[in-house]
């Protein structure tokens, strides 16, 4: 464990500084179970789960196969019973809570008073800088490889992890494109004190979703418009900008929808982000987020051990390499 011991592991306490990212469909236990028996931080999505008897449940369920560290992700601007789901949370003693997308003061300092380090995530180094004033034990920043909520002023992971590294005192977790060994490697060479994959994990045995869109990873390259124009393509500035000035003017639920399809970088299509944001539905989700860049390193279909034992392997060989 010590040779891979950084401010993040001593903090979470798991043996590698790899954490998996939340999925707001599929993020149950099932798969934060195998990234946490594997020696990573598997992570539950509590918009998975739904209500707040359902997410106890699946605590259990993960308490049940292993006694190694995990998280719980609260998605501020999209899951619903936040409160209760908090209570839940602190009631089971998860031990980590990642927050996201909107700031989170309020519900770190409750956390953090009942003994849970709050980690929050987002893709700006401002944002960043809120987070650690507010008092987050660490946060996550990630880079415009990345996929899911973007934002105008994201940055790819090369520029931005540097320029955060110079200002936010906190322990950053690098998240954007990562799956592989030499993005592990270049994201602590860069300062960051872990790394954060989603995509790369959705191509594991254990990720609930359909066969074929794991294929789809597996077969998919960065050049491909689906991919690359997803998260490459800058979010429109001015559609972005409209939406924030509609904050109070109309209902909060059809802002937050609205707020969404901006920062996913798509149109608005109420019906269709409501089955996102609501529902649950893996097939819409899958449409909406279908991964990140990091296809360009995922070339078949493992299990998370098979993964996270391959990263840490070629990183060794790389420190080797290093070394002389």
């Amino acid at each position: 464990m010590d040779r891979w011991k950084t401010k993040v592991t001593e903090m979470l306490g798991m043996e590698y500084p790899i954490i998996q990212g939340s999925f707001g469909g599929f993020g149950t236990s099932e798969l934060a179970t195998a990234v946490s028996q594997a020696g990573g931080l598997g992570m539950i999505t509590a918009k998975a789960l739904r209500t707040p008897a359902k997410l106890r449940e699946d605590i259990h369920r993960l308490k049940s196969k292993t006694d190694k560290p995990f998280a719980v992700n609260l998605t501020l601007s999209v899951s619903t019973n936040i409160d209760e789901m908090v209570d839940v949370i602190i009631d089971e003693e998860v031990p980590v809570v990642e927050t996201s997308v909107y700031q989170a003061g309020v519900y770190g300092k409750r956390l953090q008073e009942a003994g849970i380090k709050w980690i929050h995530k987002v893709v700006t180094v401002k944002h960043a800088l809120t987070a650690e004033e507010q008092g987050a034990d660490a946060v996550v920043i990630i880079g415009l490889e990345g996929t899911g909520f973007m934002s105008p002023k994201q940055l790819p992971s090369l520029i931005g992890i540097p320029w955060a590294v110079r200002q936010v005192r906190i322990p950053i977790i690098v998240g954007g494109g990562i799956g592989d060994s030499q993005g592990f490697m270049a994201a602590l060479a860069m300062g960051g004190e872990a790394v954060y994959m989603g995509t790369a994990f959705m191509a594991t045995k254990e990720c609930p979703i359909p066969d074929r869109y794991k294929q789809t990873l597996v077969e998919g390259n960065p050049s491909d418009p689906r991919f690359r124009d997803r998260n490459l393509m800058p979010v429109e500035t001015e559609a972005y900008a409209k939406v924030l000035e509609k904050k109070g003017t109309i209902p909060e639920d059809k802002w937050l929808v609205e707020l969404a399809a901006a920062m996913a970088n798509q149109p608005v299509n109420e019906k269709r982000l409501r089955t996102v944001l609501e529902e649950g539905d893996i097939e819409a989700i899958l449409d909406f987020a279908p991964g990140s860049l990091a296809i360009a390193v995922i070339d078949k279909v493992v299990t998370v051990k098979e993964l996270i034992e391959s990263i840490i392997t070629g990183a060794e060989v790389i420190r080797r390499r290093w070394s002389i």
